[in-house]
């Protein structure tokens, strides 16, 4: 510890000799002192390198790659060195995330440690989330400059970020931004603001998933992303953002492939070649699955593969401020409903205006949703609360409850609840779980008859359920250019959904309970959107055209052409009784 407090190297007064080994080394053995049983190889001497070295490190890796724990042990020796005027701020996108990733591996090594040296500075309050260097007051707590505070950026499902901490002050200021693909816009922007303080570091921590993502951006090279290789071994870059610098550790790359194959694996807890080939075999190498858990790399291509982008939302202006041509509008109001947090899930509300564009076609303006307060109350069952909040929320934006939209599916109990409390209108339900409707895609997405002819593509031809089509329903709005003013943590909801195709070429989102298991939230905003966007195309919302007719090839797959003519060939063969 003293070694690191003279900076690694330094020269005794009087002396022209220089001592000490460096800041990683000291830091290094000090970790051994910790934490004797604990493994040092190549990947976590890497990130404890770039870390000391640099002032903002962006560390890209598989599941079981070792990034929190590196992280978390060097933030306590870190911690240790300097207790009186150091604070690290720990965040991480929910309060269980924190305690099942970044917090709990710092709770788990502040123990071990203070077990075999009691003097270690420090007090663990945990259900404040935070070591504090005093074992300060009570009324104090949350007002911490010296010490370990873990902080999550959602808060009751809404996306809070670091806005409090922006003003953090201390002599040296660390912040481990742990799960940054899924952090809010303004997740950098507070860094940048935090990076007045005279020693300050930040280390951003994620499994890359999208290049637009907060990971992504705080990651992305010098010249951007297209103009770096698909690394095959571990790899580090300069940042473009605050000239950091990125490590990517590459799972088919791991130390584990450094001793012989016929060993058993050296580090049990890093991936090893049965885990790549048990994803591999399952998911296949092309699948999401395979580059976020086995190899840990951004693959820019599976962008593709998401139900919307924030690029093609600022490309399409969905962002901006809508500006009203003549004429009326109308507002469509929407719900998606929830119990008492049921499973993690949001019940929000609000509603879309619909109007014309000075050019003379209809656009979608998005009010910010609101979450319901459902509470347990004796007496009033949930869905009578939710009901009577839909009746006095319309009546005060003066909208119609039949033009108010909610998904019913497995909801019966709120459609009595609504004819209870509302009387004759009660609003109108969307079936999420029902087959996708008649109508067409779009006025411009056609396909070819087997005689030649034309026609508009049908949504139960290009979409597998009612869910796909409602949610992709809503990326049309954005790429036609239809929609304005869309909120960001709405959009971002979309960011993270997944689509396939299945049988016949069909579109089909991933289901909700995989995208919950994925990234760890419920896509209950953008849901509300879908339900809204559904509730303006049954009043008369029409997709404009986005461009020159589009013709897809005749609606029959070439294999299922193939097996009905060998199954009318095997029975044209057959032996007929009489």
């Amino acid at each position: 510890m003293f070694c690191i407090r003279q900076g690694g190297k330094w020269k005794p007064a009087g002396s022209q000799t220089e001592c000490g080994e460096g800041l990683f080394h000291h830091y290094k053995a000090l970790q051994s002192i910790l934490w004797p049983s604990h493994d040092h190889h190549r990947w976590s001497d890497l990130v404890l390198s770039n870390i000391l070295k640099n002032s903002v490190t962006a560390i890209l890796g598989p599941k079981s790659s070792g990034k929190t724990h590196d992280v978390a042990a060097y933030a306590l020796a870190d911690y240790w060195c300097f207790p009186e005027y150091t604070g690290i701020l720990i965040s991480s996108t929910t309060r269980d995330a924190l305690e099942l990733r970044i917090w709990g591996e710092i709770k788990k090594l502040f123990k071990e440690a203070k077990q075999r040296l009691p003097w270690l500075s420090g007090v663990l309050i945990d259900y404040k989330h935070c070591v504090a260097t005093d074992d300060i007051e009570e009324e104090i707590a949350r007002d911490l400059r010296n010490g370990i505070i873990g902080i999550p950026c959602m808060v009751g499902g809404k996306y809070v970020g670091l806005g409090k901490y922006v003003g953090f002050k201390n002599l040296r200021v660390r912040l481990l931004g742990d799960e940054c693909q899924f952090m809010g816009d303004g997740f950098l922007k507070a860094i940048s603001n935090l990076d007045g303080n005279d020693d300050f570091k930040a280390v951003l921590l994620g499994n890359p998933i999208d290049p637009t993502d907060q990971l992504g951006c705080g990651a992305e090279p010098e010249v951007g992303w297209s103009s770096l290789p698909e690394p095959t071994k571990t790899a580090v870059w300069k940042t473009r953002f605050m000239d950091g610098f990125a490590v990517n550790l590459v799972g088919t790359d791991s130390p584990n492939f450094d001793y012989p194959e016929s060993e058993k694996p050296r580090y049990r807890y890093l991936i090893d070649q049965r885990r790549i080939d048990n994803v591999a075999k399952f998911w296949g190498k092309d699948s999401h699955q395979y580059y976020s858990q086995c190899v840990g790399i951004m693959k820019q291509g599976l962008t593709a593969r998401r139900v919307i982008t924030r690029q093609i939302c600022v490309q399409h202006k969905a962002f901006e401020d809508c500006i009203w041509g003549p004429g009326p509008r109308k507002k469509i109001y929407a719900l998606d409903a929830a119990y008492s947090g049921t499973e993690g899930d949001r019940c929000i509300a609000g509603y879309i205006e619909v109007g014309f564009s000075m050019e003379g076609f209809q656009m979608i303006r998005v009010q910010p949703p609101k979450i319901i307060p459902v509470a347990i109350r004796e007496g009033q069952t949930p869905e009578d609360q939710i009901a009577e909040f839909i009746q006095q929320d319309c009546a005060e934006l003066g909208i119609n409850l039949g033009d108010c939209f909610y998904d019913s599916t497995g909801r019966g109990t709120l459609g009595s609840a609504f004819a209870r409390v509302l009387g004759i209108t009660t609003p109108v339900a969307v079936e999420f779980g029902s087959r996708a409707t008649q109508r067409p895609v779009r006025d411009d997405l056609y396909i070819t008859e087997t005689d030649g002819k034309k026609r508009l593509k049908t949504c139960s031809e290009h979409y597998s359920k009612f869910v796909s089509e409602m949610w992709f329903s809503v990326r049309y709005v954005v790429e036609s250019g239809q929609m304005r003013e869309l909120p960001e943590d709405v959009a971002f909801e979309g960011y993270q959904r997944e689509w396939r195709t299945v049988g016949g070429n069909k579109i089909e989102i991933e289901t909700k309970a995989d995208m919950k298991e994925r990234t760890g939230r419920s896509p209950d905003l953008f849901d509300w959107l879908a339900t809204a966007i559904e509730g303006a195309r049954q009043r008369g919302f029409k997709i404009k055209r986005l461009g020159v007719d589009f013709v897809e090839n005749p609606g029959v797959d070439f294999l299922d052409e193939l097996s009905r003519k060998h199954h009318k060939l095997w029975r044209s063969k057959q032996l007929t009784h009489k």
